[in-house]
């Protein structure tokens, strides 16, 4: 093959081939062999170690979810309407889930405000509202006898 000054001397396809095998071959027997010895001079633990501590700062590394947008809150109850203004006894009782005594009792006992218009005892929602915000938290466990 002639030689042109300034240019590589060609080399057939072949030869480069088998020229790229071998040394992709002695790429892999160096790579196994320096990886061998480093096997034998870190322990294992350590080796897991350093694996658990790049894993750590590479899951750090990841950037934050947005959270998740803040719920809305529930529409009124339909028992505690919010176009009404007051409530009758039995709509009282069945707005904040007890019995007609219990509402008497609560009057009685001036927990809950309410007021007569003729024979009928109306109870405002504001007052039912606070009476409902004045209850204590429960704990969710058994009740006291």
């Amino acid at each position: 093959m002639p030689r042109t000054p300034g240019r590589p001397p060609q080399v057939p396809q072949q030869l480069t081939d088998n020229r790229q095998q071998l040394v992709d071959a002695a790429v892999a027997r160096v790579v196994e062999n320096i990886a061998t010895s480093l096997r034998a001079m870190v322990p294992e633990h350590a080796i897991r170690r350093l694996i658990e501590l790049e894993v750590r700062a590479a899951v750090q590394a990841l950037p934050l979810q947005e959270p998740p947008a803040p719920r809305p809150d529930p529409p009124p109850s339909s028992a505690l309407a919010s176009d009404r203004i007051a409530y009758r006894i039995n709509e009282a009782a069945a707005a904040i889930g007890v019995c007609r005594a219990t509402v008497y009792k609560l009057i009685a006992a001036g927990e809950l405000r309410a007021g007569k218009r003729g024979s009928t005892t109306l109870i405002r929602r504001v007052d039912l509202e606070a009476f409902i915000d004045a209850m204590p938290a429960s704990r969710g466990g058994p009740k006291d006898d």
